[in-house]
This record gives C-alpha cells, structure tokens and sequence, in this order.
C-alpha cells in the first residue's frame, strides 16, 4: 500500500467483549503484518468495560468518550502519532475534523429502531453517523445490506462507499471443558447480547412450544452473551416458570468457551431481526454448527445456501426451523457441511487485505 501511518481508534475494543469489539481487534491483528509499525492504536482513557445494568461511574465514563475523545480527543491522539490517516472502526467519531478518514458502518440499526437502544445512544447516533458518515473519505461497510442502508439514508454517495465482509477465524484457545459449564448432552445454541434485537422473547416462546410437542420434548436452549439495553425483561422471562428448565443464560463467556459451544451444540438459532453482518452465523459455520437464523436484513446475505431460514417476526416459524434440524440427523449433516464450505469464504487476513487496500487508495 501507499506510504503513509494510520491511526486505529480501538477504544470500543475494550469495551465491548463480542460484536463490534471482537472485530476491531481481530481486524488489528490481522492488519499488523500488512502494516507493521504504519498501524497505530490509539484509545480513550476512559475504555473501561463494564458488565451488568448501567452504574452513574458507567455512564460518566460514557459521557466521558463521547463528548471528549469521539469529538476531539481521538483526532489529536492521531496527529500527535503522527498518523496520515485516522481508521474509526465503530462508526462513532467526529463530525468535523481535517484529518482523511475512513470509517466503519456495521449496521444503521441505531436509526431504523432507535427504542432498542439507551436513550443517550439513540440521540447521540442520529447526531453523529449521518454527519461523520458524510465527512468521511470512504465508508467501509460489512456488508451489500449495509451498503445499500448507508447510501439510502446517510445519503454518501455510492463510490465512496466500500464492502468488507467481516472474517472467522477458528479459535486457537483451548477448548473449554463443556462440564464445568454444565451443558446438557443436546441442546439449540443462541449467541448475542441481552437486546430486543436478538429476538430472544421469540426465540424463547418458540422453544416452549417445541418442548409441548413428542419429537421435541427434551429441547433446551442455551444462550451465551452478556447483559444490554432492556435485558431485565429477557432475563425475567427465562427465569420464569414454563422455561426455568429450558433456557439457560450462560452470561459472557470466552472465547475458547464459545468455540465449545459451537462444537456441540445441535444448531445454533439466530433470529435477530436486524443485523448488519450477523457474526454467530459465520462462526458457527466454521465450527460446524448447523444453523438457523433470520430471513431479513443481511443475514440471508452472510448465509447463503448455507442456513435455513426463517420469519423472525413468527413464532411458528421459528420453532419449525429450530424442529427440522432438531429432528432430522441427515439435514443437519448436510448444513454442517454446507456451513463449513461458506465459512472458509471468509477470514480475518481478506477482511484486512480489503481494509489496507481502502487506506492505500486514500492515502494515494
């Protein structure tokens, strides 16, 4: 690539354990054998993960980010580095500034169901991504979908915005011992924040109609993510007496303990009703879990012929994806193959061959 150094702002890495974390940091490690000493992190002071509701320190840290690093503080660590060029790979930055940038837009989520997130966010949002969006050199997208949606309602015109599909790496820790966490010998996997989003209320009322039926009466869903915005309802619903044996919240966990996981699980069920990339899809592929997930947004995109698909706003529909993998040993052979031949499309070093390739072309 052209010379030049750029700047990566990783402070939503230490943040955020999955999602948009888990692909800032294995985006750097991809990008440090291209770049060598040319990639520069750089992070806001106050990056400091939290787990659990909301606490006043949380929400002043937060404040902390947004106002002072994402608006000014983040641009100044980058000309104080040196860098020519300044990456903000979580869509957040700021709306006026001199230096070339490029930034990354997983999905518009924020804009088309603001009430999913915490009323700070969504304001903050609507202010910010239009406007940094616009101002930015070029716009990676992580996918067609996202693409479409930024060009559509941020109004960037379209040869500024580029698609670099996420990529899935299988994890090299240790496999966790499944015993400690307790699993049972068969059960549907679900991955994903505690958000409206995932869907999860669905999701859960599909597997208590499934546990109602002969073929299906021994299912059991574990889910594997950390508290969000609005988990108290999930949380409640899980606990409540028609799904206190059937839903299990294992809260965060590892990352080799989510590649065990995926290893023995039966399918994983992924109904979200938005996604701008749907990262559990494609690794649960690359373990060689069969998958179900939704008909909507970019997840038929990611999927491929690899997946069934299904209605997220149906329960029915739910539960029958869920019953025909369940049920079927020869199906669920064939999409653990199909799955393992989409996944190996995708890795970290394209997603940062494409990445590189975008800051040359700035930089140029």
């Amino acid at each position: 690539m052209s010379e030049g150094r750029v700047a990566l702002d990783t402070t939503v890495a230490a943040l955020d354990l999955a999602g948009t974390g888990h692909h800032i940091r294995s985006l750097a490690e991809a990008l440090r054998p291209l770049l060598g000493d040319r990639l520069v992190p750089i992070r806001s002071r106050f990056a400091a993960p939290h787990a659990g509701p909301r606490t006043a320190g949380a929400m002043a840290r937060t404040l902390g980010r947004d106002l002072w690093w994402h608006q000014g503080g983040v641009e100044r660590a980058a000309r104080h580095t040196g860098a020519d060029l300044l990456h903000l790979p979580a869509a957040i930055g700021p709306i006026r500034g001199t230096m070339p940038t490029v930034v990354t837009i997983h999905d518009l989520s924020v804009l088309h169901a603001p009430q999913d997130f915490r009323p700070w966010f969504r304001h903050y949002a609507r202010i910010v991504i239009p406007r940094l969006a616009r101002r930015a050199v070029r716009v990676i997208a992580v996918s067609e979908a996202t693409r479409a949606d930024v060009v559509e309602h941020l109004g960037v015109p379209e040869d500024r915005v580029v698609v670099v599909p996420n990529g899935v790496d299988v994890s090299r820790e240790p496999i966790a011992d499944s015993r400690k966490m307790e699993l049972p010998a068969r059960y549907v996997l679900s991955v994903g924040t505690l958000e409206p989003r995932k869907n999860l209320l669905r999701l859960f009322e599909a597997i208590r109609m499934l546990a109602e039926r002969p073929a299906t009466r021994d299912i059991v869903l574990v889910h594997a993510g950390g508290y969000g915005w609005l988990a108290d309802d999930i949380v409640r619903e899980a606990h409540s007496p028609p799904l206190r044996d059937r839903v299990r919240l294992l809260g965060y966990v590892t990352q080799g303990e989510l590649t065990s996981l995926y290893g023995q699980a039966s399918l994983l069920a992924y109904p979200s009703l938005f996604e701008g990339f749907g990262l559990p899809v494609l690794e649960a592929m690359a373990h060689g879990c069969p998958v179900v997930t939704s008909d909507r947004s970019s997840l038929p995109e990611v999927a491929g012929d690899a997946a069934l698909l299904v209605d997220p706003e149906s329960v029915e529909s739910i539960a029958e994806g869920i019953a025909r993998l369940w049920e079927d040993d020869a199906l669920a052979a064939d999409f653990r193959a199909r799955g393992l031949e989409r996944a190996r499309s995708f890795s970290w070093e394209r997603t940062a061959r494409l990445t590189a390739d975008v800051y040359a072309s700035v930089l140029r």
